[in-house]
């Protein structure tokens, strides 16, 4: 083999180690730092990303990490080969003793989630980032129990996690890290305060319940009584349209009577002013009428022959048509103010009969 044939797979040899050596690899979710003579370069992101050997290198000895399971263990965030993660992360502190404002001693237990979105300040403008930030959250923390009492700090846990987490975010932006949210989980009190605790919050809740039941009673009580007062008004209502409604009836009753009486009263001067012979014939067909009943119930009763009963009814009928005559002179325009009732002629055959 020819020299420069030696020397031309020597130079095709090294162009593919120098390009292999130059491909740089970063996964999904991480990131890597690349360092030129000793200091940083730039950061990759994930995909295929390029340096020059020899004078780029990932910074592989990061000491990045994060607690967990309650500050008893550490999860490192920068892998062997140098990625570091961007994901979400959680940092869940030991437990620590903080004072409340009525002097209590409280123990929050507390979960912070975080991201880092420029790792290079986390690596190079900080020097242990998971420390810093506990240190961050257990002094914010303190400040914020201090302001409270016990009372208060049982139902303001929301209240004092959105006070901590704005104040770690303007510390932690130098550090290239964003904290998502910081949530207390637990805040535990010594053995005597959390029973003084629990009573009072026992007797909290009775009185609350004992107020709920009271307001209760009060509004079934008024519900019953306006119930009482709207059927009182029905009823009443009822009432007064029923004897509304009767009234009416009576009214309309009467009217028809009258108009009836006044129509036949009416018709009777009518048929008299023609034919007065129907007066007498029709007052003759009463008096056998009473002659007969009284035949039925009396016990000295007398039987005379029919033509002097006719007679004398025809006498009494003679009479009352006279005086039916003389009343009916006096009514205007076809309208009878008043009709002068006929005696009735059962007495007049009872003292003729003697009966």
């Amino acid at each position: 083999m020819e020299p420069i044939h030696i020397f031309l797979i020597a130079i095709v040899f090294l162009a593919l180690i120098v390009l292999w050596l130059s491909v740089v690899r970063v996964g999904e979710g991480s990131v890597k730092l690349v360092e030129r003579f000793g200091r940083y370069h730039r950061t990759i992101h994930p995909g295929i990303n390029f340096i020059v050997p020899g004078l780029d290198a990932i910074k592989r000895n990061a000491t990045l990490y994060t607690m967990v399971r309650g500050g008893k263990e550490r999860k490192p965030l920068v892998a062997p080969d140098g990625s570091i993660s961007t994901s979400e992360e959680m940092l869940d502190p030991p437990e620590f003793h903080s004072i409340a404002k009525d002097n209590t001693t409280v123990n929050p237990d507390l979960i912070c989630y975080f991201r880092l979105v420029e790792p290079q300040k986390a690596v190079y403008r900080i020097g242990n980032l998971c420390e810093a930030m506990m240190q961050l959250l257990e002094t914010t923390l303190r400040q914020e129990v201090g302001k409270l009492d016990s009372d208060t700090l049982i139902v303001s846990r929301d209240v004092i996690g959105a006070n901590v987490q704005r104040h770690l975010e303007q510390a932690s932006e130098a550090w290239g890290a964003k904290i998502l949210r910081v949530e207390i989980q637990e805040l535990r009190f010594t053995g005597d305060v959390q029973e003084k605790l629990t009573k009072a919050r026992e007797a909290e809740l009775s009185r609350r319940a004992r107020v709920v039941t009271a307001q209760q009673e009060r509004d079934t009580e008024i519900l019953l009584a306006e119930g009482k007062k709207r059927a009182a008004v029905l009823v009443a209502e009822g009432a007064f349209e029923a004897a509304k409604l009767r009234a009416e009836g009576d009214f309309l009753l009467a009217s028809r009577r009258l108009q009836g009486e006044a129509e036949g009263t009416r018709a009777l001067a009518d048929a008299l002013k023609h034919n007065p012979e129907v007066m007498v014939a029709i007052k003759a067909l009463e008096a056998q009428k009473s002659v007969a009943e009284s035949l039925g119930k009396s016990n000295n009763s007398l039987i005379i022959p029919t033509e002097l009963a006719g007679l004398l009814g025809a006498i009494g009928a003679i009479k009352s048509a006279t005086t039916f005559m003389a009343s009916t002179a006096k009514v205007g325009n076809g309208q009878l103010n008043g009709l002068v009732e006929p005696k009735p002629l059962e007495s007049e055959s009872r003292a003729v009969l003697g009966g």
